[in-house]
């Protein structure tokens, strides 16, 4: 053998003899964090080989295999339920196999967690809640478990136009931060619930713009990389400052957003702060005269 080649092969084979030594807890952490930092959308491909090292190693590994089925419920997301279908037969085999891994060790309340997290795509809320509500009852400090059903609570309310239930959800998610600073979790960080809260809050039938532009503004001086989640926020804090009447502001994100990655929803959020500005140095509008653009939010 040539040196050229050892060496070729050395550069392939090392990276590869690292993983393979890392512990699984090390691997896991990796995966998860950017995982959590990045929303679960865009470029996952990182964590995606740590959950898939795991799992060369431990097949069996309980969380691995429950976070990459979730990768691919995130992907079904906006979807509408008639859509949605189609993916959710597809992962069907693999969410069971992650049921059968649950109750074989014994997990019952991440068992009801999966299965609450599940019945929601299928938007089977009372399904889903009650689900939820028995991973509480067996661990009732759990704050991955109350923030799941705060988004519960507030896609349900989402989609059944109800106020009150999206308040309640909104009441859950302040609960569930104010507890993740006392009980830290590597599933959420303070990012995520002023993203969330964000999202909860101008799902509204009457949004509060103001606590959506602040959220979204902690949302990014927290983030650490410019994700998709990062460039979303930016175009969702563009929409509720020009719902505010602050059409600078508004711009100001839409073209930060636009730094980020190119997509409709910033550009055309860009031209209405644009048309705004210009109204009102003419004097033709008030505040909240607007057309909104509301993008896809991450998870």
């Amino acid at each position: 053998m040539t040196l050229r080649i050892f060496v070729i092969l050395l550069v392939m084979i090392v990276p590869v003899l690292g993983w393979a030594g890392e512990d699984a807890n090390v691997l896991l952490d990796r995966a998860i964090n950017q995982l959590v930092k990045s929303g679960y959308v865009g470029d996952t491909s990182a964590a995606e080989r740590y959950l898939a090292a795991i799992l060369e190693e431990q097949p069996d590994h309980l969380e691995a295999n429950w976070q990459l089925v979730y990768m691919r419920l995130v992907r079904l997301m906006d979807m509408k339920l008639s859509d949605r279908v189609t993916g959710l037969s597809a992962i069907g085999p693999a969410f069971d196999h992650v049921a059968q891994l649950a109750e074989k060790s014994k997990n019952r309340a991440f068992s009801h967690f999966i299965m609450a997290t599940y019945a929601s795509y299928y938007n089977n809320f009372d399904r889903a809640l009650g689900e939820i509500d028995r991973a509480l009852a067996l661990e009732p400090q759990s704050v991955r478990y109350l923030t799941s059903k705060a988004r519960l609570i507030v896609a349900y309310g989402k989609w059944a136009k109800h106020d009150v239930w999206i308040e309640q959800g909104i009441s859950l998610l302040r609960q569930g931060r104010e507890q993740s600073l006392e009980r830290p979790t590597p599933f959420l960080h303070d990012a995520n619930f002023a993203f969330y809260l964000a999202g909860a809050t101008s799902s509204l039938s009457r949004p509060r713009w103001k606590e959506v532009a602040e959220y979204y503004r902690q949302f990014v001086e927290q983030s650490t990389e410019q994700s998709l989640a990062y460039a979303f926020a930016l175009n969702n804090a563009s929409i509720a400052y020009k719902e505010l009447g602050e059409c600078e502001k508004a711009k100001v994100f839409a073209d930060q957003a636009l730094t980020v990655v190119k997509f409709g929803a910033a550009e055309s959020n860009k031209r209405y702060a644009e048309l705004c500005i210009e109204m009102q140095k003419m004097g033709l509008i008030a505040k909240k005269e607007t057309t909104s653009i509301v993008t896809n939010a991450a998870p």
